[in-house]
């Protein structure tokens, strides 16, 4: 087992070899970034398939995603973040894959950091994109995550670091059971539950520091509606801890484990 929050210094960015690699990529209204995602990304991973769920899209992103080399997948009505992972995870699995990569079709995150969280890569391990170590993540995002990482940790009785960004690597075997979030968890209270349920199947999240992209490297606001999706992420968790008592062995192993916290720096100016 990967200890929390190692670091393994980036070998080679096709092990595990990228034929037992696919990438998710779920996609609303991207026409404007989804081409240089998609490129990027092939172009860090040659050979990479690389999966582009459009996710009822009226502008052109399912072609331009096609155009620059990804498979497309959906192109229905809009279904919400969570049922497009699923839909871009069946997939990958039904072609095989050990490992499914995600990210956001937003350019929020680097696709040429992937190779950071390959090097993390287990068949026991989740490993996420943090961005904790960053600055520039504005406060308001910074606070509703910070909120979501302390019930996810205690839910998941190991610390979690950015709990909140889609930029992944799961294996396979945290992938077993997607039916079980069919007719819920379908904006962003989906990657929140799997890592708990994947926890609870002895699977561990660690982390693999990525920079915080937004200002002006993002094209259009978020989807993520801090005060909405966060209230509806800590119902979930809440639920899942009162079928445990409260599980208070799960928070005190989230908090002693937790790593000393850094003084943050201010946040850099956004525009």
């Amino acid at each position: 087992m990967v200890s929390h929050f190692t670091r393994f210094p980036v070998t080679d960015a096709t092990t595990p070899p990228t034929a037992a690699l696919v990438a998710v990529i779920p996609a609303y209204q991207e026409a404007a970034t989804i081409a240089a995602v998609v490129t990027r990304l092939r172009d860090a991973m040659p050979g990479l398939a690389v999966l582009v769920v459009d996710d009822g899209s009226t502008d052109g992103t399912a072609a331009i995603a096609a155009a620059a080399g990804a498979e497309v997948l959906g192109g229905g009505a809009n279904q919400g973040k969570g049922a497009a992972l699923r839909l871009g995870m069946r997939a990958a699995l039904a072609r095989g894959a050990r490992f499914v990569a995600t990210l956001d079709g937003d350019g929020q995150h680097r696709p040429e950091d992937l190779p950071r969280l390959v090097a993390l890569a287990a068949p026991d391990v989740i490993v996420i994109g943090s961005r904790r170590r960053a600055v520039g993540q504005p406060a308001a995002r910074r606070r509703a995550n910070r909120v979501a990482d302390f019930w996810i940790s205690w839910a998941a009785r190991h610390p979690v670091s950015d709990s909140q960004s889609g930029f992944r690597l799961y294996p396979a075997a945290a992938l077993a059971d997607l039916a079980r979030y069919e007719g819920r968890a379908r904006r962003f209270s989906f990657e929140s539950e799997i890592l708990i349920d994947a926890a609870r199947q002895g699977i561990t999240t660690v982390a693999a520091d990525i920079p915080a992209l937004y200002g002006a490297t993002l094209r259009r606001p978020s989807h993520f509606r801090p005060v909405a999706d966060i209230a509806r992420i800590v119902i979930m968790v809440a639920g899942k801890l009162l079928a445990r008592g409260m599980d208070p062995v799960g928070l005190w192993r989230s908090l002693a484990a937790a790593p000393p916290r850094k003084q943050e720096k201010p946040d850099a100016p956004t525009s």
